[in-house]
């Protein structure tokens, strides 16, 4: 037998042959498939960086052509030229889109980390919030991965311990000797057998359950075989799930055979006919429907020939698989393992949030509609398994899919068919698992979950997210946090190319109109300072949307940076550009000069993106609203604006550099900045009224 690179040998001796090493061996070739394999960037990165790419190549183009015409059109100096062009290029280029991603992106892995996830891959931040499909395993994730032993059953024989009530409900503590009723003769030894079949330092919790309730309940008899070493184990596989341990007996010759697994394996190496197959089949149904996991046992004896016997050494006497074997089937063992408290609520907020959850596990497909019909998954009493899955083509199974939602005794192979054909069929989808076979299917999967606690070291390789509780409500929480990340990217680039646009109108058409320039580069670097500010911290820390987990999920191929929401932003800046303009043609109009002018377009500008952070922090609400919203840096956002415009206007070097002229306006260059705010106000409420609605209608898919 092949013994695999990163095998954990808990208990007994044996000699091994290395024939492998590196990359060479099994885990070597997981590890240097998952070392080369390039994360390729996201949706949102790949689209950013091509809108960016085009408006570098846009601001470029413009930017001559405005050095050109104001040298040629305006007559103006070179230099002035050169400032103009470079302001206009400044004010194209949307700078803060890699910053807007990474800092929101980074962030969000850190308030994920407050839920108990960690964060891998920072995708997967992003494409929580387009998340539809969950796919999770049943032990451990919708249930606490706590076994107890609730129920033998011995041909038409059952018992339930005293202290339980015959329901799948947990044992609090294993009943003491003196208060628990004698275990009857007919199932002794049906334990006997499971606790032989069981190994004595266990690391599953099934089988510490059983190894716990065979000390219990056989103490004092001469059936509890503790420190017993097998002599050879034939391990469960994907062929046959069942287990074997073969152990000497006081004949040479005669060796004892103790095996469990799956009742129908068991069934399988008992070799039942067809009647007690289908009375088998009616027992672990009745078991599995009250959420009970159910175990088959058997055991057997095994004959050498006379003139050998087989050691504990590698030897050609032994059958190859437990099928060469000869086996009486004893009865059944139900566990049960309780759902997390906490699930069905999760549950609920996923069916209202549109996200689809799917049970993808190997136990009985009973048990699985138990658990399903317990903890509120799934009403639907559809199961598909494994056996099923391996007979239908791609087409036959997706439309399958559509409408079950529990699949059972899956092997790793079809839960990686499954992920990949839910891709296919447009879902974005994650996975949860825990083994080394997992990881594949959490490769796969959009969103890769990995078990923190129970999961091994490849499958946390292989995953985007890691649980570090294995709590399925948190998978919830990482959702809802994913969305209101995505909300908060939306807002902020809504905001980004809203505030752009008046300053490219400022940049480009007083040149145009032969008019002094408005903005130079030093205004343009000084708005970046609020603006970046406004976009990396403000945006990034406003609450939830009301409603956020009510709603179904974003589209994948819906883009903060599609044409209707940019759109809608350049609408909000376009007004507040007009409302600038034709500020400054009444100024000049009215005999003011071009310094005071420029200085009260600039502070305007100023104060209006305060009113654009406000209007694009719900577009439900008109802007002035949004100030009673809770984001504790809209105050420090205002007073930083007003700090700084008064520090501008108050030292003779700083208006001197920024060509603003006196520190003190007149009263006609207060009216015309109150009449620019208003206006622009006005017009921000007038796109909300007309565009919000198809705006959202647009995001939700509607």
């Amino acid at each position: 037998a092949a013994l695999f690179a990163g095998t954990v040998v808990t208990r007994g001796s044996g000699l091994a042959e290395v024939v492998a090493t590196a990359s060479a061996t099994a885990a070597g070739r997981i590890g240097a498939s998952l070392a080369a394999t390039i994360e390729p960037p996201s949706r949102l990165t790949r689209t950013s960086r091509t809108l960016v790419q085009r408006l570098g190549a846009l601001a470029m183009l413009l930017a001559i052509v405005q050095v050109l015409l104001s040298a040629w059109w305006n007559q103006q100096p070179l230099l002035e030229s050169l400032l103009s062009g470079i302001a206009l290029a400044m004010a194209i280029l949307p700078e803060e889109i890699p910053v807007i991603l990474t800092v929101f992106l980074a962030l969000g892995a850190w308030r994920l980390s407050h839920q108990q996830v960690l964060t891998r891959r920072v995708t997967a931040v992003e494409a929580l919030g387009a998340l539809t499909v969950l796919a999770v395993d049943k032990t451990g994730t919708l249930t606490l991965n706590q076994m107890t032993v609730m129920e033998l059953a011995a041909g038409h024989e059952r018992f339930t311990p005293a202290t339980s009530a015959a329901q799948p409900a947990p044992l609090s503590t294993p009943p003491s000797t003196s208060e628990q009723a004698s275990l009857p003769p007919a199932f002794h030894r049906l334990l006997e057998s499971a606790l032989l079949a069981t190994p004595g330092n266990p690391h599953d919790p099934m089988e510490k359950a059983i190894l716990q309730f065979g000390r219990e309940w056989l103490a004092g008899t001469d059936r509890l075989h503790e420190g017993r070493a097998p002599v050879l184990e034939y391990a469960l596989t994907g062929e046959i799930l069942a287990m074997t341990r073969v152990f000497t007996t006081d004949d040479p010759q005669v060796f004892l055979l103790a095996a469990k697994g799956a009742p129908e394996a068991v069934a399988d190496l008992c070799l039942l006919d067809d009647a007690q197959r289908s009375r088998l089949r009616a027992d672990v149904e009745a078991m599995a429907a009250r959420g009970l996991r159910v175990l088959g046992v058997a055991r057997g004896r095994w004959h050498t020939h006379p003139d050998t016997r087989p050691d504990t050494r590698p030897n050609t006497e032994w059958p190859v698989s437990q099928r060469g074997f000869d086996y009486e089937f004893l009865g059944l063992l139900g566990l049960a393992d309780p759902p997390r408290a906490e699930v069905p609520a999760a549950l609920a907020e996923c069916r209202r949030a549109g996200v689809r959850v799917i049970m993808m596990t190997g136990d009985h497909p009973a048990t699985a509609r138990a658990i399903a019909r317990q903890t509120g998954l799934s009403e639907r009493p559809e199961v598909i398994t494994g056996a099923e899955i391996a007979t239908l083509d791609d087409a036959a199974l997706r439309l399958r899919l559509q409408h079950t939602d529990l699949c059972a005794r899956l092997q790793p192979a079809h839960k990686l068919r499954l992920v990949q054909l839910l891709r296919a069929d447009g879902e974005v989808a994650a996975m949860t698992g825990d083994g080394v076979n997992d990881a594949p299917a959490l490769k796969a999967a959009d969103i890769g979950i990995a078990m923190g606690r129970r999961g091994t070291d490849v499958a946390r390789e292989s995953a985007a997210l890691v649980l570090l509780d294995d709590s399925f409500a948190h998978i919830v929480a990482a959702i809802r946090q994913g969305r209101r990340i995505d909300d908060n990217i939306r807002k902020a680039t809504r905001f980004v190319f809203a505030v752009h646009v008046p300053v490219i109108a400022l940049a480009l058409v007083p040149p145009l109109l032969h008019w002094p320039a408005l903005l130079l580069p030093v205004h343009i670097v000084l708005l970046e300072l609020l603006i970046d500010p406004a976009c990396a911290i403000v945006f990034e820390a406003e609450p939830e949307s009301p409603g956020l987990m009510e709603r179904p999920p974003r589209r994948l191929a819906d883009s903060p940076f599609s044409p209707a929401p940019l759109a809608w932003a350049m609408l909000q800046g376009a007004g507040m550009a007009a409302a600038l303009l034709g500020g400054y043609a009444w100024l000049a109009a009215s005999g003011m000069s071009a310094e005071p002018a420029r200085a009260v377009v600039f502070n305007t500008l100023v104060l209006g993106v305060l009113l654009l952070i406000l209007a694009n922090r719900d577009p439900a609400r008109p802007a002035l609203l949004g100030v009673s919203a809770a984001n504790p840096w809209i105050g420090r956002m205002a007073a930083l604006v007003l700090l700084l415009l008064i520090g501008l206007q108050s030292m003779p070097w700083s208006r001197q550099l920024l060509g603003i002229g006196t520190a003190l306006p007149d009263g006609l260059a207060v009216s015309a900045a109150a009449a620019i705010l208003a206006a622009t106000l006005v017009w921000l409420e007038l796109v909300r009224q007309i565009g919000w609605k198809p705006l959202v209608e647009a995001r939700l898919g509607q």
